[in-house]
């Protein structure tokens, strides 16, 4: 489930910054869930998040969203939407196009404090287009302290090679942009972690991507062990994701209130 792309030349930064601001897609879908969840101390709580209150967003473009003040980072919100994966990424991408997308500050935060990415020599990423979070940071820090950074090139099968990031992108497949020819191919199963784009996960690990399976061929060709880190917001984590018995679950979920890890099936 391809969603994870790379952007810039000579500086890394979010694909389609330049673009105008997307206008609004109507109104947020309704969000009836309630969750029960532990923060990143260890608290309990539960909560309910009326559709389109969500915190840490900035609308493609670089504008800021006007949104209803955003919950406690405490609540947590997991989301039930019943419904076709079509469906649920429908949903999800209204929100995001409507500027309702992750802190990218704070995930960068928690993604360096994990002990997966610290203990790692060679870390597979992404830099995110407009409508997910901006990994650049995330890829700068990395870099600073020697991490060799790998970064996807969509294949016109859309299944995913992987090059090394040096400082030059160019533009790739379907308006993203990726490492040139020049640089290096490496294969995905040397990387020590992968950190994925998704639009969605459940609690037990479960992916959503954009639908064009990418991720799930790649990731079949990692170890079983290898850490799989997905990026998403906090309403971002729903009760259940549909999936198929090839879909690969991601091992760490990053939001901005809290990182989870789904109990291995």
């Amino acid at each position: 489930m391809t969603g994870g792309t790379v952007t810039g030349s000579d500086v890394v930064g979010r694909a389609g910054s330049g673009q105008a601001s997307a206008p609004s897609p109507g109104p947020s879908p309704t969000d009836p869930g309630t969750a029960t969840g532990t923060d990143s101390g260890g608290a309990t709580s539960s909560g309910t998040v009326p559709g389109g209150a969500a915190s840490g967003g900035a609308a493609p473009g670089g504008t800021s969203a006007t949104a209803p003040p955003a919950p406690s980072p405490a609540l947590s919100p997991s989301a039930e939407w019943p419904g076709p994966k079509s469906e649920i990424r429908r949903r999800l991408l209204a929100l995001r196009r409507a500027g309702v997308t992750p802190d990218s500050a704070v995930l960068t935060e928690r993604v360096l404090a994990l002990p997966e990415v610290a203990r790692a020599r060679c870390v597979a990423a992404y830099v995110g287009m407009a409508d997910e979070p901006d990994t650049a940071e995330l890829l700068a820090r990395l870099r600073a302290r020697g991490v060799r950074i790998l970064l996807p090139v969509v294949r016109p099968d859309l299944d995913l090679d992987f090059r090394e990031y040096g400082t030059t992108l160019v533009p790739g497949a379907m308006g993203t942009r990726e490492p040139p020819p020049s640089a290096p191919l490496v294969e995905l199963a040397r990387a020590d972690a992968v950190i994925v784009p998704a639009l969605a996960v459940d609690q037990a690990g479960n992916r959503l991507g954009r639908g064009g399976g990418s991720y799930d061929r790649a990731l079949a060709r990692t170890a079983p062990s290898t850490p799989v880190i997905a990026l998403v917001h906090d309403r971002e984590i729903l009760t259940d994701v549909p999936a198929e018995e090839h879909d690969r679950r991601v091992t760490v979920i990053v939001t901005p209130s809290r990182t989870l890890r789904p109990a291995s099936s």
